[in-house]
């Protein structure tokens, strides 16, 4: 039984400095170090002390000593020659004698182990952080890279990287920030045995397909997904981001009833993801006052600058969020190019342009014109979005505005950038940048970007599916909706001069003229979504005629093909009306279908839905 335990407890050591070794290089080089320190320090004072009881020669023991220690790093010991002396005449002192040798040789094994076994260590690495969940980057990039920083500090998972090729600099960098890099075809092509070498039948697999050329995402994620399911890989424990047209990719990557895939499939496109970020940094909201019915003081007037991917972007969430009952919004566009990039805009939204204040100029942001503009309008300005499409332009711009305002004592008016990088916000000249990025989990990771979004649309679902179920089940089209409705909470929390405390309280009863404020600033935020998705007003004829027709089936006992309001194919609503015509719609529609139907108070029960979204919020993060 002794000698069992030897062995076993021999074993563990061997293993626990085994394991070591896979950890961060920067933490077993430092351990490293510290084993070497003691062991030196330590035969020192073992030998030194035993030759010099041992022969009684100061000089001898002085010249013998320093040549015994370095012997202990190649494992040799001399026991034999210090034998009897005081520190080895005991068994405690026996035991430190031989921990001191195992420490001078295991630092150089480290040493040389992380110098000559790299590639292997850091596949031992990963092999003993499966029992986590894994996370899987495709690409290495800037944008990736710092997305795997952020989901780095998750300690109940593991990164790592997948390129087609991977330079000695990036792997050594990867690999001491504790991730690991699998490059080379095999690796990029989701081969058979890279699956293997993932162990995925018990964790649950998150990837980013971030690869610089956003072709090769789609083609990297379709690999991937054929390759998951010839392994047999659940699809419930796998999900994939990737950028896109949520329309497109979705059917093709998530399961369904008749095809494998992902578990969930979140597409993003870069210019919503900046412009979303602009919002939380500095939101329209926070710009505007409001009275104690609820309604705005000012209105919001705002400046964008470029009209490419990210302007065109910006420009519809500050639309949609910025629509106030008792205040007029109005944007100036300056881009030179706007004739040559607004076409898909404009033909796709309609609408847009028409029902808002949207006037153009086509002039650079440097040019006198624009800087007229400004002088002729910076008491009613709120906001400044710099959408160049270009970094280092958006940065040039921003900084001879932030310069401009502060002499025109102006630094009330938000100078914003929106690109790649995500939003950049500087209150005032020489004050610390503010930043929200796009490659980070908040925006990236559905569960964290969608998470109010997810809850919202939950509440509105009354099946028996969990949240994030009835989320992966709505068309793309149902999502953005529930965003554009989380994302505008904060302003209907501070236009109804609650803090989120007391309506969380069970408190909050608005009624009379601040229930109907907040319910027409629901109704305008709601209007600005649908134009900004391209919707345009139903016709009266449509309408009558589906409302004929829902009328027919109902005393036929059939289901009706159509809504009466709504035509999801054409992408026309009836309810694309002021605030003040929907009680005359209501009625005309149960003058002609017997259906009782009050639209105005629809919007007024997203209102008071706010303490049950709150609530969950409340709760779900309590359960982690």
């Amino acid at each position: 039984m002794f000698s069992v335990s030897v062995v076993l407890l021999s074993a563990a050591l061997l293993l626990a400095m085994v394991v070591n070794l896979t950890q961060k290089p920067a933490k077993s080089a430092k351990l490293t170090t510290n084993c070497m320190l003691i062991s030196v320090f330590g035969g020192l004072i073992y030998y030194g002390v035993g030759f010099a009881e041992k022969t009684g020669s100061l000089l001898l023991s002085v010249v013998r000593t320093p040549l015994t220690v370095t012997r202990m790093f190649v494992g040799v010991n001399e026991l034999s020659a210090i034998e009897g002396t005081t520190l080895v005449s005991t068994m405690p002192g026996l035991l430190v004698f031989w921990l001191l040798h195992l420490l001078a040789f295991y630092s150089v094994a480290s040493a040389a182990i992380n110098t000559l076994g790299a590639e292997a260590l850091r596949y031992l690495r990963f092999l003993l952080s499966e029992k986590g969940d894994l996370t899987l980057i495709y690409g290495i990039n800037e944008d990736s890279l710092a997305l795997a920083a952020d989901c780095a500090g998750d300690r109940g998972s593991s990164v790592v990287f997948v390129a087609e090729n991977a330079t000695a600099a990036q792997v050594n960098d990867l690999n001491n920030r504790g991730m690991s890099v699998f490059s080379g075809r095999a690796a990029a092509e989701s081969d058979s045995r890279f699956i293997r070498r993932l162990h995925l039948r018990r964790r649950k697999l998150t990837v980013y397909a971030l690869h610089a050329e956003e072709d090769r995402n789609l083609f990297y994620a379709l690999r991937l997904k054929d390759a998951l399911e010839k392994a047999g890989v659940s699809p419930e424990r796998t999900r994939i981001t990737l950028p896109g047209a949520e329309d497109i990719l979705t059917p093709m990557l998530q399961v369904s009833e008749s095809a494998y895939g992902f578990g969930y499939v979140n597409v993003y496109d870069l210019g919503m993801l900046a412009a979303r970020a602009m919002i939380r940094t500095c939101p329209p909201w926070d710009f505007v006052s409001f009275d104690a019915e609820g309604r705005a003081e000012e209105d919001f007037s705002c400046v964008l600058i470029g009209f490419g991917r990210y302007g065109q972007a910006a420009l519809k969430q500050l639309v949609m969020n910025g629509q106030f009952a008792g205040s007029r919004f109005h944007a100036a566009v300056f881009s030179p190019k706007f004739r040559t990039e607004s076409g898909y805009l404009l033909t796709d939204c309609p609408d847009l342009m028409k029902n808002y204040d949207i006037t153009i100029y086509e002039e650079y942001a440097g040019s006198k014109a624009f800087y007229d503009y400004l002088e002729a309008h910076l008491s009613e300005l709120k906001l400044i979005a710099v959408c160049t499409g270009n970094e280092e332009t958006n940065r040039e711009v921003s900084d001879s505005l932030m310069l401009y305002l502060k002499r025109r004592m102006a630094e009330h008016i938000c100078v914003v950038r929106c690109g790649r990088s995500g939003a950049r916000y500087q209150e005032t000249v020489g004050s610390p940048v503010q930043t929200t990025g796009i490659f980070t989990r908040a925006l990236l990771s559905a569960e964290d970007a969608d998470r109010e979004a997810i809850l919202l649309n939950s509440i509105y679902d009354t099946s028996e599916r969990s949240p994030w179920e009835k989320w992966v089940a709505c068309d793309a089209f149902s999502k953005m909706s529930s965003r554009a409705s989380a994302d505008f909470v904060p302003a209907l929390l501070k236009a109804s001069g609650c803090t989120r405390e007391e309506l969380l309280s069970g408190d909050w009863k608005p009624e009379g003229k601040r229930l109907d404020a907040l319910g027409e600033t629901e109704h305008r935020r709601w209007l600005a979504f649908h134009y900004a998705m391209g919707y345009t007003r139903m016709s009266d004829e449509e309408f009558e005629a589906n409302a004929r027709l829902y009328a027919l089936c109902m005393a036929e006992g059939k289901p009706c093909p159509v809504r009466v309001s709504k035509n999801q194919q054409t992408r026309t609503h009836a309810c694309l009306i002021p605030w003040e015509e929907l009680d005359a719609l209501s009625a005309r529609e149960k003058a002609l279908t017997g259906r009782e139907v009050n639209y105005r108070q629809m919007d007024i029960n997203n209102v008071l839905a706010l303490p049950q979204l709150l609530r969950s919020e409340e709760e779900a993060k309590k359960a982690g």
